[in-house]
């Protein structure tokens, strides 16, 4: 199987996971193997998916929904999550994310191996200030970075019931640069497309991507009409404008199958792309080119895995590169050209070492059929190199065979063995102290530790992993009539945030949070007990928020929680929830959206 290696920006100043895995199963023999792979994603695997969720300067998001397939987790106070021994699609996997109104929905599309542990990063991006136009007039409207976007008259329609929409139309949109760190964090999915006809996988270079959503001033999510087209425009970055083609393909991310996929063409016009879409989503502006797989696993001289490693390859034909981070296992693979001299650099973290030079380097020669370079060993022997050795055990003492290592603030994720046992080597020494958080994967409570780092060996000696995750309910809310967004969380202990089983009734339950201090509350009864998506029958809101008339509100029918984990006393409930409120002064409509942790009362 094979890890997907992304375009990279010329220089690359990346830190552990500023590329996610992105891997590519490939169960044929590679003297069979065709340079253009038909996409087929139909194989299953059981393995486990771990990752961070940040904004775009790389903040931690707390609270924020994952999911992928049929699971549903939410990011901790760390921004981690993890789905343990799940079973998935091999050669695609997406994880999409979504926090609430403010962010567009992120995604990362990996392929796994069996019984491996991949961890990604999923940055999101933040919606911003909408511009604005009439849909019965159509119009133009411009975002930063030479992004703008050409709307038909009469050419919007409810995305959910069809009907004609020609009111006021709130556009929420971004460019994406794929020649930058933030334009690749933020980027959907990765860079490999299907083509518009045959199907065929293809390896993709970007000159430019953005993504657009419409909405009506009632908050209801729009379209393009059927048979109508939106123009979009976008500038060609600086550094690609010499080679960037006069006609280029047009890609939109296609979420379902988490591929790009090829529609339409966009024309190169005094350095932009103008072409035209009929529908909005994540768009792309890519050339295609074919492919093979490259794969290695990367070890120190003592045979340690190195996670979080940067490979890069260039090809010295055109200067393209393709990127990919090691695994937990010190294994990347991918995508990369066929018939190509490449040169090939592994990066240490540059955000703990300060340096963008690589610490290991050589050239590979490529075919038409796939390479396998087996295990490649890196010595690291700077003096100023740092190892830490360790394990992890729980509240007992007894060591944790299913857990993580989560190093802070580097988004390092360590894989200890099945005793427990972990070791990780530095290039260099970090200058300030490590936060160490030990996770039990089993019953997701970690232990936290701190540690000074010298030259050379450094025992930890045994992090406990038998501390709580912070209780917290999130609340992200929206007047749908003036589209005025606030948000709110409720943490303990400054708040208390309780569930229990409603003792009056045999299936119901309450999920509720209240801080004294400020006023503020939020009380939920859920019509069921186990994991899965249940109606709210009963809710009470009091949140004198700024900018908000109504200060109380009544739910409404289609609110639902869903409970992603609902464990027995005395474990932590988790989950989200999706409401419709009305406001109880105005008669404004309301939509909330949030996620919780919440201690189980009984």
């Amino acid at each position: 199987m094979k890890q997907l290696f992304k375009t990279s920006m010329p220089i690359l100043l990346l830190f552990a996971l500023g590329f996610s895995l992105q891997f590519l199963q490939s169960c044929r023999k590679s003297s069979n193997d065709r340079i253009y792979i038909p996409y087929n994603n139909s194989k299953t695997v059981v393995a486990s998916i771990m990752g961070f969720v940040t904004d775009e300067s790389g903040a931690i998001i707390e609270g924020a929904t994952v999911t992928t397939g049929g699971y549903t987790t939410i990011s901790d106070v760390n921004g981690y999550f993890h789905f343990d021994n799940i079973t998935t699609p091999s050669h695609a996997t997406t994880v999409l994310v979504s926090k609430g109104n403010t962010y567009f929905k992120g995604s990362r599309t990996i392929a796994v191996n069996a019984n491996q542990k991949h961890v990604l990063k999923v940055s999101l991006i933040a919606k911003g200030t909408p511009g604005t136009f009439v849909a019965a007039n159509g119009g133009s409207v411009s975002f930063a970075n030479g992004l703008v976007l050409g709307f038909p008259a009469g050419g919007i329609v409810n995305q959910a019931t069809g009907l004609t929409y020609n009111g006021q139309v709130y556009v929420y949109a971004h460019k994406i640069d794929p020649t930058t760190q933030t334009g690749l964090n933020t980027m959907p999915g990765d860079l490999r497309g299907i083509t518009a006809n045959g199907g065929e996988e293809r390896l993709l270079e970007s000159f430019g991507m953005m993504v657009a959503e419409l909405y009506s001033v009632d908050g209801q999510l729009l379209q393009i009409r059927p048979g109508s087209e939106a123009t979009i425009t976008l500038t060609v970055p600086t550094s690609l404008q010499a080679k960037a083609p006069a006609t280029i393909p047009l890609w939109y991310f296609d979420e379902a199958k988490g591929i790009w996929v090829e529609e339409g063409t966009a024309i190169l016009t005094g350095g932009k792309y103008v072409g035209k879409v009929k529908h909005f989503s994540f768009w792309n502006c890519d050339t295609p080119a074919a492919a093979i797989d490259l794969e290695m696993t990367l070890v120190d001289q003592f045979g340690t895995p190195l996670s979080g490693y940067l490979v890069k390859l260039t090809n010295t034909a055109n200067n393209n590169s393709r990127t990919g981070t090691t695994n937990t296992a010190g294994w990347v693979g991918g995508l990369v050209y066929p018939s190509a001299t490449m040169q090939m650099e592994v990066y240490a973290l540059s955000s703990i070492c300060g340096t963008t030079t690589p610490i290991y380097s050589q050239t590979v020669v490529t075919s038409t059929i796939n390479l396998n370079l087996g295990t490649v060993t890196i010595p690291i022997t700077t003096p100023a190199a740092a190892t830490i050795s360790g394990s992890i055990v729980d509240c007992s003492g007894n060591p944790i065979s299913n857990g993580s290592v989560v190093l802070s603030p580097y988004n390092i994720v360590i894989t200890p063995n099945a005793l427990g046992q972990f070791s990780y080597s530095f290039p260099c020494t970090p200058s300030t102290p490590i936060t160490m958080y030990a996770y039990n994967l089993t019953n997701n409570v970690y232990g936290t530790s701190s540690a000074s780092l010298v030259n050379g060996l450094n025992n930890v000696g045994a992090l406990n992993a038998c501390g709580s995750v912070s209780p917290y309910l999130s609340v992200d809310m929206t007047n749908i009539s003036t589209s005025i967004n606030f948000q709110y969380t409720f943490n303990a202990p400054a708040s208390s945030i309780l569930q229990y089983i409603n003792i009056q009734g045999t299936t119901g339950n309450v999920l509720s949070a209240n801080n004294s201090i400020v006023g503020n509350s939020v009380y939920m009864m859920v019509s069921d007990t186990t994991v899965g998506t249940h109606a709210v029958t009963n809710a009470s809101f009091t949140l004198p928020l700024s900018g908000f008339t109504d200060s109380n509100y009544t739910v409404q029918p289609g609110s639902t929680v869903t409970y992603t984990g609902y464990p027995t006393f005395p474990g932590d409930v988790i989950g989200n929830y999706s409401l419709n409120l009305v406001g109880n002064v105005t008669g404004n409509n309301y939509t909330v959206t949030g996620s919780f942790r919440a201690p189980r009362q009984n």
